[in-house]
């Protein structure tokens, strides 16, 4: 189906002319409600009680470099409005169809992830007390092995706090960090 486009009214007028398709341009002296397209940068078009909080929104929210893009590229739809609302109620009716499966899906997946759980619990439970029982088996060799290094490194750090004593008898080591510090 043809529409025809408001006389004199296209892409390429200038400042001066009237302009009642593009509201992000100037001199726009066209609707402020109705269907407008792509005022938002996924939407082809929509409909809009007030185009005009739209661009205020536009003009102080987006990024500088996409201001001027956004506002050139909006339009009035008023002479298409019949098929953009076809389209809408189009778009409401695959909604509500698509909605009316979601509870048999919701039902069967629910009876698929019981089923799931099911099955899992004693594969968990038997990885859990394979997992504890390695684990264990890990902190205490690791235990040993820690009390070994702390023993060799008290001694090397005592030969080293002593000679630092040695050198420097107010030292304020206190066998952890210097004293008077804060934290």
């Amino acid at each position: 189906m043809k529409h025809k486009k408001p006389v004199g009214k296209s892409s390429t007028e200038t400042t001066d002319s009237v302009n009642v398709l593009f509201p992000g341009r100037p001199n726009y002296t066209g609707p402020t409600s109705g269907w407008f397209g792509l005022l938002h940068h996924s939407e082809l078009f929509e409909t809009s009680h007030d185009v005009n909080e739209r661009i205020a929104y536009v003009k102080a929210n987006k990024p500088e470099r996409e201001v001027a893009l956004r506002l050139h590229n909006m339009v009035y739809l008023g002479v298409i409005a019949s098929t953009c609302a076809k389209r809408a109620s189009l778009d409401a009716d695959w909604q509500a169809r698509r909605a009316s499966l979601d509870p048999d899906y919701e039902a069967k997946r629910a009876a698929l992830y019981a089923d799931y759980e099911a099955k899992c619990a004693p594969l968990y439970a038997d990885y859990a007390a394979k997992r504890d029982a390695l684990y264990a088996d890990y902190e205490a060799k690791r235990a040993a092995l820690y009390a070994d290094w702390q023993a060799k490194r008290a001694s090397l750090d005592a030969e080293v706090l002593a000679y630092i004593r040695s050198v420097m008898p107010d030292c304020a080591w206190n066998g952890k960090k210097l004293t008077g510090m804060e934290d």
